[in-house]
């Protein structure tokens, strides 16, 4: 896939980062979706924030960290029972 046809979608995801951003102090967005380039599916990847990176970075890592240790604590709660 090209990136020229994902500039409609980059520019969706953009739209609501500049109009959260006006209200929040950083801002960082994940999509994907799956598209069928030449019948494989591939998963198209679109990020973009505003604000302090570091600060974007850092929560982002702090949500799978957290994340991750929900996921042990509930396979060590089913292997339990």
């Amino acid at each position: 896939m090209s990136t020229d046809s994902l500039d409609p979608e980059v520019a969706i995801v953009q739209r609501h980062v500049d109009q959260l951003g006006e209200h929040f102090d950083t801002v960082q967005i994940l999509v994907t979706r799956l598209d069928y380039d030449k019948d494989r599916g591939c998963t198209v990847n679109i990020a973009r924030g505003t604000g302090n990176w570091f600060a974007r970075f850092a929560q982002a890592k702090t949500f799978v960290i957290r994340e991750e240790e929900r996921e042990r604590i509930a396979c060590r709660r089913e292997e339990e029972s």
